[in-house]
């Protein structure tokens, strides 16, 4: 049996392959932006209710009475430093999906325009 490469069997089409990466790029640098934005606001409720993180802000010194309370305290301020640390962390992963949005758009842009040139060439060759 012998395979013929004819009209039968045509290629995809690599600039629809390069909008498709572009498109994927956009797509995910969205959601990764829309998923760190929501985190990060998660994460500051979590703070606000966070005692460590609310005698931080006071600016007020605390006196503690007993070990436990003193464990309790200690534990909330390393929560509270868990937190801010992943609030720094969906601010990176937010501009990486900004990064990645605005990467694909000036990509298809480009991808765009330089397929509006080719087929005017292609059908005028007259013109030139």
């Amino acid at each position: 049996m012998r395979v013929t490469w004819g009209k039968a069997m045509t290629r995809f089409p690599a600039g629809a392959l390069i909008d498709k990466l572009l498109f994927s790029a956009m797509l995910v640098g969205v959601l990764l932006a829309a998923f760190a934005a929501l985190r990060y606001v998660e994460l500051s409720n979590q703070l606000a209710e966070n005692p460590a993180a609310q005698i931080r802000e006071s600016g007020e010194a605390v006196q503690v009475d007993d070990a436990e309370a003193g464990y309790s305290l200690m534990s909330a301020d390393i929560e509270r430093r868990r937190q801010v640390a992943e609030q720094y962390n969906m601010m990176i992963i937010g501009g990486l999906g900004l990064a990645l949005l605005g990467l694909g758009w000036l990509g298809s842009d480009i991808a765009r325009s330089r397929r509006g040139k080719n087929p005017a060439k292609a059908t005028n060759p007259s013109e030139s």
